[in-house]
């Protein structure tokens, strides 16, 4: 008896030590630094887009960081990295936001790396007066212990969020640099999953280390064993992201081994799948392999499935894959903190029902502020960037701001279109605004000028007629204060 309880002691302690290493800075690593200008330019160069649409205001340091987290079991500690960039002439101390990154196959496509897409996402968020900070997530980047990408799994999202939020603290307090206590919590697509688990582990168990001001998940599943199962097992959905199914296949065959043992299936990876399918996939889904090619794969992905477990999927609601999707569910749970869900009627990729859903359970749960904002006729990968603009324009009207112009834009940014989208006609309410607008603009993605006027003295609102020729476009309200202060407000001009 004495033997078992030091055994349990000895266990009990190790796993302590290791908790306590969690968010541990490994090293950190100076990336870029880049002017306004450079930004800019960097904006234009890589989306053809005009700069002056990304609204970037200060100056940007970047640094990938490694440091200590949570492996597939809980407690076992592996080394993940991710990306940190701040906004290095912001007038006084800014607020910490963080973004989750969609599917990424392979590991430079993490935002690490930086120059890619999520680097680029990262570097926008600083730029407008937030220290982002970007998880790869575990097994996934350069520079990151060696695994199977966890992919779709609520537990290792979370954690590889919240130590990136210690590890940044830490990093701010040895360097003299400072930030406020405001936290922000968003991503897209697969992050729309991870930042909702983020938001689920943090207030069932580190409410007393952090205090979410805002969280803005999208484009996420959230129903996995439900809808987004049907959709995966569904005989007749087709995507551009087949690969989808296959990275989750990978991952819960990994991390849920011991449960398939118990459950006395010995089916591997690699039996789950088709030939030629079993042996494409070992590459595709190798994050190190330069091998990419998904439009190899079947764009019904049920059909790349053995057929005794294609059947099962789709018909059984307790076959093992289910079982493991629904340990990663994150709908049975209560929101405490304003949550804006934030999801296309469009989407193909991660159903609309799933978010309808999600946000019923919500309610049904007691949560009182979470809202759902819906955009109409964007596929999944077109809601993104809208999905950035929007998160960009809640995070800054809820930020704690230290500086008349910071104030003026705030102000700015706190002009609500109504309604969004539109069809016929858009309005502004300049009677709720403290500011006064000198003038306002609309134009589209490419910088187009659609429409202009000079805002006359006690205007009571703005309105805006539905330009031709760009239905179903997402466009830019830009709002000019006297000052020189200036706020892009996405709308959406729908059918």
């Amino acid at each position: 008896m004495q033997k078992i309880c030091f055994l349990t002691l000895f266990l009990c302690l190790h796993a302590a030590l290791l908790q306590a290493a969690r968010g541990d800075l490994v090293s950190i690593t100076p990336v870029e630094t880049k002017t306004i200008a450079q930004l800019s330019a960097e904006a234009t160069a890589s989306t053809g887009l005009p700069a002056t649409i990304f609204g970037f205001a200060y100056d940007i340091a970047s640094y990938k960081v490694a440091y200590e987290t949570l492996d597939y079991d809980g407690v076992s500690p592996t080394i993940a990295t991710g990306l940190i960039v701040l906004p290095t002439n912001y007038p006084c101390a800014p607020p910490m936001c963080t973004y989750g990154h969609g599917l990424a196959l392979k590991h430079w496509e993490a935002p690490s790396v930086s120059n890619n897409l999520y680097g680029f996402i990262g570097k926008g968020i600083a730029a407008v007066g937030f220290i982002a900070l970007l998880p790869d997530y575990i097994h996934l980047g350069v520079d990151a212990s060696p695994g199977f990408q966890a992919f779709m799994h609520a537990q290792t999202e979370a954690a590889a969020t919240i130590d990136l939020i210690r590890a940044a603290r830490t990093y701010c307090q040895n360097n003299s640099i400072d930030y406020n206590d405001q936290l922000f919590i968003s991503g897209y697509s697969q992050g729309g999953h991870s930042s909702m688990a983020t938001c689920k582990a943090i207030q069932e168990n580190y409410a007393d280390e952090f205090t979410i001001t805002a969280a803005m998940p999208g484009g996420g599943t959230y129903d996995l064993s439900g809808i987004a199962a049907d959709s995966l097992a569904s005989p007749t959905r087709t995507t551009g992201e087949p690969h989808a199914l296959c990275l989750i296949s990978r991952a819960y065959f990994e991390i849920y081994q011991p449960q398939l043992l118990e459950m006395g299936i010995t089916a591997s990876f690699d039996d789950f799948f088709k030939h030629p399918y079993d042996s494409l996939l070992n590459l595709i889904l190798d994050a190190g392999h330069p091998f990419a090619d998904v439009s190899q794969l079947d764009n019904i992905p049920n059909r790349m499935l053995e057929d005794v477990y294609r059947e099962e999927f789709m018909t059984n609601p307790n076959f093992w894959m289910r079982t493991f999707l629904a340990f990663n569910n994150l709908y049975n749970w209560a929101p405490q903190m304003p949550m804006l869900l934030f999801h296309t009627d469009a989407d193909v990729e991660n159903p609309f029902p799933n978010v309808l859903f999600t946000l019923d359970q919500f309610a049904l749960n007691g949560a009182t502020e979470v809202e759902l904002q819906t955009v109409s006729g964007f596929g999944h990968s077109q809601a993104g960037l809208y999905h950035v603009l929007a998160m960009r324009q809640w995070f800054i009207e809820l930020r704690q701001d230290c500086s008349t112009a910071i104030d003026t834009q705030k102000e700015l940014y706190q002009a609500k279109p109504y309604p969004n989208p539109f069809t016929n006609i858009c309005r502004i309410d300049l009677q709720k605004i403290a500011t006064p607008i000198a003038r306002w603009e609309l134009l589209n993605l490419q910088g187009q000028v659609l429409q202009s006027a000079v805002i006359a003295p006690q205007q009571p609102e703005i309105t805006i007629l539905a330009p031709p020729a760009h239905h179903n476009n997402l466009l830019l309200i830009a709002l000019y204060a006297p000052n020189g202060a200036v706020a892009y407000i996405p709308v959406l001009h729908v059918k």
